[in-house]
């Protein structure tokens, strides 16, 4: 069975910013593409197929992006996935995002519950069985913590789900979460910096035409910026 899954992308005019490179958005999306791709061969990517629905289904709980260097336009850059075990409830996925040289320019980690469809609680992965067995082995990497609220914030926005922002469920898909904080950021702070790292808790699903306020801390202390 195919332990880890590799591919390749070109970026696309669509997927960049103002500086020509790649943007998180973008990353975000790659990294949406290549876990679906893995499941299927893994024999797990359980999601809701018209009138049907599997026992199970998959739900992004936490991400961390890591990224130490853009691709640029027409660049092209890998990007390989593989399963990282299991922490507590989670099924933790891990991403290496490389030059096509095999340089490393990121990673990402991304922690997963797996829903049980008529329970609607998370199922354990460990001990699992079948095909979801590749999974059981305790992951041993950096784990995501729950992050907390800003006390204090210096801009706010009032946004909405718009339809083509959503998915298959309804929600919004989780990538244009990533757009939504980027977006909440000074035009001159992107312009004078990089995003080195970004880090998501999804604690509930925002659905079409739902006002979300977006709070920005430009200067936060957890934020880290080059």
């Amino acid at each position: 069975m195919t332990v880890s899954l590799k591919e390749k992308y070109k970026v696309p005019f669509d997927n960049i910013d103002f500086t020509g490179k790649i943007n998180m958005n973008g990353i975000s999306s790659y990294m949406q593409m290549i876990a679906a791709n893995h499941a299927s061969i893994l024999g797990f990517n359980y999601y809701k197929n018209g009138e049907s629905m599997p026992e199970y289904y998959w739900i992004i709980s936490r991400v961390k992006y890591v990224i130490d260097q853009y691709p640029l336009w027409e660049e092209e850059f890998t990007i390989t996935t593989y399963p990282g075990g299991y922490d507590k409830l989670y099924a933790v996925r891990c991403f290496d995002l490389c030059t096509v040289e095999g340089k490393p320019i990121g990673k990402i980690i991304g922690d997963y519950l797996l829903m049980d469809v008529k329970k609607q609680r998370p199922a354990r992965i460990k001990g699992a069985q079948g095909n979801l067995a590749c999974l059981d082995f305790p992951y041993e990497g950096e784990k995501l913590e729950k992050l907390r609220l800003p006390e204090t914030h210096d801009l706010e926005q009032i946004r909405c789900a718009y339809y083509s922002e959503l998915d298959l469920n309804g929600h919004m898909n989780n990538a244009h979460y990533v757009r939504w904080i980027v977006d909440a950021l000074p035009l001159e702070l992107l312009k004078a910096h990089e995003i080195s790292s970004l880090e998501i808790n999804y604690n509930t699903s925002i659905t079409y035409g739902v006002n979300v306020i977006t709070l920005c801390v430009s200067r936060a202390p957890f934020s880290r910026y080059r």
